[in-house]
């Protein structure tokens, strides 16, 4: 681009006007680019009903108006004006749901997939059956882990109403009869009156503790040291190899190659780490590698997967291959599920009990040795 000569000076002005580098407005700083992202449900009655309308034979713009109408979220409902619009004025569908910035990079090469080869019916019904999946597991741990955290401000707030109502009256009791308290008693007194003379500092420094931890889940280091930990949990280690094989199967199936569709799984991971292992994968099948060689160098993925990618290789049946892993990952995983849910309830009723049987042994004790005094 050629640079604008610099003016000279004129007689009428002596001195030349400096030539401005700015050229954007400062308003512009301060605008937020963040597009709310389509809940995974909404996508799933979303492709549910736009398939049927399609399969139907209604053209796609005609079938974007009357689904707007029919979505039962508002997450995904106050997209569709702007989708609906940029599809009636000639723009594809998949280019359209792309500069949403709102759908997930799988749902939007999963889309253009099937616009390329006329099967976007089928394609919509496709990806309805995965997100609905995608749902349900994420109901199911969801499930797994309300009942714990529920158990345990129950229990929190049990002792805490036993330290600062309910012990204090004992120790006035014991003090104008001079009987001494039992060692559990006095300790848990001595938090009550730490919790008692130290509320306000408390309360504090609880929202604080709470704030540092949401940035620090939020902030990069932080993403990265909870994916690590995840990864150590054998059900974390299960669902990233079932995502990866469901992601898979449903691109393999559509005709991609391995190496054009591993990329686009990266976007079914939650986790940062497995999302960077797939990148190098990714950038491993480049020069060359086969796919279950890059595969086997992840530690946390299964050996049967790595062993069948290996078979499925050697064949040419990658994709029936995947198929097969994904059906026995997906029972796997949903079993590990409800081992789960099994699992946390005699925990948390065990746990609960030894709180709660503290707190009553530093309640009773006291009126036992209050009547063997008396």
């Amino acid at each position: 681009m050629p640079i604008a000569p610099y003016p000279s000076k004129s007689k009428g002005n002596s001195d030349p006007k400096p030539i401005s580098i700015w050229h954007r407005d400062i308003s512009s700083l301060f605008r937020l680019k963040y597009a709310p992202q389509a809940p995974i449900k909404e996508i799933s009655v979303f492709c549910r009903k736009l398939s049927f309308l399609l399969g139907a034979g209604i053209p796609i713009k005609s079938a974007l108006s009357i689904v707007s109408e029919q979505l039962p979220g508002r997450g995904l409902r106050r997209l569709m004006p702007k989708l609906n619009a940029r599809v009636q004025q000639g723009q594809s569908f998949s280019d359209a749901i792309a500069a949403l910035g709102a759908f997930p990079s799988f749902f939007c090469g999963f889309v253009s997939i099937g616009e390329a080869t006329a099967k976007l019916p089928q394609v919509m019904e496709q990806l309805a059956d995965f997100y609905d999946e995608q749902a349900k597991i994420k109901d199911g741990l969801t499930a797994a882990l309300v009942y714990p955290i529920a158990v345990a401000f129950m229990m929190l707030g049990v002792i805490i109403l036993a330290i600062t109502f309910v012990l204090p009256g004992y120790s006035r009791i014991f003090a104008a009869s001079g009987a001494p308290l039992p060692a559990l008693t006095r300790g848990l007194m001595s938090m009550s009156e730490f919790l008692i003379h130290n509320a306000t500092l408390v309360i504090i420094f609880t929202i604080v503790t709470f704030i540092m931890a949401i940035i620090f889940a939020t902030s990069k280091p932080g993403r990265g040291i909870i994916a690590q930990l995840a990864l150590q949990f054998p059900i974390t280690r299960q669902g990233i190899n079932y995502k990866l094989t469901q992601g898979l199967h449903l691109l393999l199936s559509a005709g991609l190659p391995i190496s054009q569709a591993l990329p686009l799984t990266e976007d079914v991971m939650g986790n940062i780490q497995v999302k960077k292992d797939i990148a190098n994968i990714s950038a491993v099948l480049k020069t060359g590698k086969p796919f279950w060689v890059a595969l086997s160098e992840v530690k946390y993925m299964d050996p049967l997967l790595v062993g069948l990618a290996r078979v499925g290789e050697e064949t040419g049946h990658m994709s029936q291959t995947i198929d097969k892993c994904q059906s026995y990952y997906a029972n796997s995983y949903k079993q590990a599920i409800k081992r789960l849910n099994k699992l946390v309830e005699p925990v948390i009723t065990l746990v609960l009990g030894i709180g709660l049987g503290i707190i009553m042994l530093a309640v009773i004790l006291p009126t036992f040795e209050l009547a063997t005094i008396l």
